[in-house]
């Protein structure tokens, strides 16, 4: 785990966020219901508490997509860090990278993420997944020849939750990056999922 801390740069307390946490001032009774069965509370979700109709609608939806998905754990964090790679959002790759671990993803192939397409460590599936990446993130649109190659592997509901997992993941970098989320204290220690030390 220390060679995947290394590849975190953490700049823990040198921003500050540009807006409020939601919790900070004049929280519902429903926006602190939720937080507080958050473990780790985590900033991304103090910043959404701004708009309780919208904490709400993220938690369902990556709830949905993390725990009722069919999309393999191990190929959806390869998304999500990819994405986050791809949008420069430290937060969200902080966060995922320790997640990716926990998953399955090797610390080989978290450090490769960077350049992958150069990488030995991913099959072919994964390159696949990772090009689809790519160009969604980049181009919006996946490219037919990639999906056609992706639908060898993965049902049609698996390629569906691909895609909603690359723009979903995308959409929160960009609203980490706009809004200049803060990094916790134990971002990257610990695993997102389970609350526990990596």
């Amino acid at each position: 785990m220390e060679h995947l801390l290394r590849l975190i740069t953490i700049t823990e307390g040198s921003l500050m966020a540009l807006l409020p946490y939601g919790d900070e001032n004049n929280p519902s009774p429903r926006v602190l219901e939720i937080l507080a069965n958050r473990n780790p509370k985590l900033n991304v979700h103090r910043m959404l508490a701004n708009s309780e109709l919208l904490l709400q609608a993220v938690f369902q939806f990556s709830t949905a997509l993390i725990d009722s998905g069919k999309l393999d754990s191990k190929l959806r964090e390869m998304a999500i860090c990819r994405t986050a790679k791809l949008t420069r959002s430290i937060y969200e790759w902080t966060q995922h990278a320790p997640a990716a671990i926990y998953a399955g993803v090797t610390p080989e192939q978290v450090e490769a993420l960077e350049n992958w397409r150069s990488a030995k460590c991913f099959n072919e599936l994964e390159r696949l997944v990772l090009q689809f990446t790519d160009e969604v993130t980049t181009n919006v649109k996946g490219k037919p020849e990639t999906l056609e190659a992706l639908k060898k592997y993965l049902s049609p509901r698996e390629i569906i939750e691909l895609i909603m997992i690359i723009g979903f993941w995308g959409m929160v970098a960009r609203f980490l990056e706009t809004t200049e989320v803060e990094l916790e204290a134990a971002a990257g220690k610990i695993n997102i999922y389970t609350g526990e030390a990596t």
